[in-house]
C-alpha cells in the first residue's frame, strides 16, 4: 500500500537527472524537505552546482517560506534563466509537505 505523503526534489537539465524522493505516512516537515534538498545538492558535481546555484537558493527559500504546508499536487520549478533547461524541481505528488512540526500536530488532530 502506498504512503499518504509522496514527492521528490530533482536536479534536471543539461544532462543531469538526479533526485531525492519521499514516501511516508506523515507529512514531510520543512526540516526534512531542506535535508532532502541538501542531499540532492551534495550529490551534484561541481559543474552541476555552478549551473544550479541560484535555483538551489530559490528552492531553499521557497521551502523555508511556505506557510501552512503545500498540498498535492503541486509542482514548482526553479530555473537557471541563462540556460534552456537547467533547473531544480519540487514535486508534491500526494498528501502534504513542508509543514512545521506544530502544523503536523494540528493536521493529525483535525484529520485523524
Amino acid at each position: 500500500m502506498s504512503k499518504k505523503h509522496r514527492g521528490r526534489i530533482q536536479a534536471q537539465g543539461g544532462g543531469t537527472e538526479k533526485s531525492q524522493s519521499w514516501s511516508q505516512d506523515d507529512p514531510l516537515t520543512k526540516k526534512q524537505g531542506l535535508s532532502l534538498l541538501k542531499s540532492l545538492w551534495n550529490s551534484l558535481t561541481k559543474k552541476e552546482k555552478e549551473l544550479r546555484k541560484k535555483p538551489y537558493e530559490d528552492a531553499q527559500r521557497y521551502i523555508e517560506n511556505v506557510n501552512g504546508g503545500i498540498d498535492a499536487v503541486k509542482k514548482k520549478t526553479f530555473r537557471n534563466r541563462k540556460t534552456k533547461d537547467v533547473r531544480i524541481d519540487i514535486e508534491v505528488l500526494a498528501g502534504s509537505a513542508f509543514l512545521l512540526l506544530l502544523g503536523i500536530f494540528v493536521y493529525f488532530m483535525l484529520f485523524n
